[in-house]
This record gives C-alpha cells, sequence and structure tokens, in this order.
C-alpha cells in the first residue's frame, strides 16, 4: 500500500522514493492505518482499500477530488460520517466531493448529507 500511494509524488513530481514514502506514511498515520503500510491489496479491507485510494488523490495536484458512489466502493459502510471523518483526519485542503446515486438516498436519510429532490 505504501509504494502504491508513493508512486503518485515519484512519478508526477519526481520526489525521491524514500521521500514519497515518508509522506505516504504520515497521511496512512493521520487515519491509524500504518500499519497496512506493507500489506498487499488482498490483505486489506474494503475500507483500508478506499482510504489508499483517497490517500494517492490527495497526493495528486489536483484541486478537486470526486468520490462516486463511496457505498459501492466499502463494504458494510453504514454511515457517510466515516469517510466525512476520514477526509476530516487527513486535513485536506482540496474540494471533496462525494457522489452518489439516488438508489442510495435511504443511506443519507437525516445525515449532513441528505440529497435533496
Amino acid at each position: 500500500m505504501l509504494e502504491n500511494i508513493a508512486l503518485i509524488k515519484e512519478v508526477h513530481e519526481h520526489l525521491p522514493t524514500l521521500q514519497a514514502q515518508e509522506e505516504a506514511k504520515e497521511a496512512l498515520k493521520k487515519i491509524d492505518l500504518q500499519n497496512i503500510a506493507f500489506y498487499r491489496l488482498n490483505q486489506c479491507s474494503s475500507y483500508e482499500i478506499f482510504c489508499v485510494c483517497l490517500i494517492r488523490a490527495l497526493m495528486t495536484k489536483e484541486m478537486n477530488v470526486i468520490i462516486v458512489s463511496p457505498f459501492h466502493l466499502i463494504d458494510n459502510l453504514r454511515d457517510i460520517q466515516t469517510i466525512v471523518s476520514t477526509i476530516e483526519r487527513l486535513e485536506v485542503k482540496k474540494n471533496i466531493l462525494i457522489l452518489d446515486t439516488i438508489s442510495n438516498e435511504t443511506h443519507y436519510k437525516e445525515s449532513s448529507c441528505n440529497i435533496v429532490k
């Protein structure tokens, strides 16, 4: 997972591998997932994989990050607040938009992210 995250900085910003991996470690540490740094994909839960994908997206120079259908990405996710709190702990200085289809409207009822018709 560490190499997967660091690769973004190595390729796009030409950062040395050790520096890129250090930034990746720091991001994983912020969300208490430093233990998966040396895991392979098949060793991670869907939430951990989602977090790695999110961190990778945040490592780019893009200011906008769009998360599409998070309930299809994470098994057993019952509350959007899990994703929101993860993003908050990463101390993101980017625009993040979470999109979901109307078929998942019930997941958002009574939460801070209501779907409005």
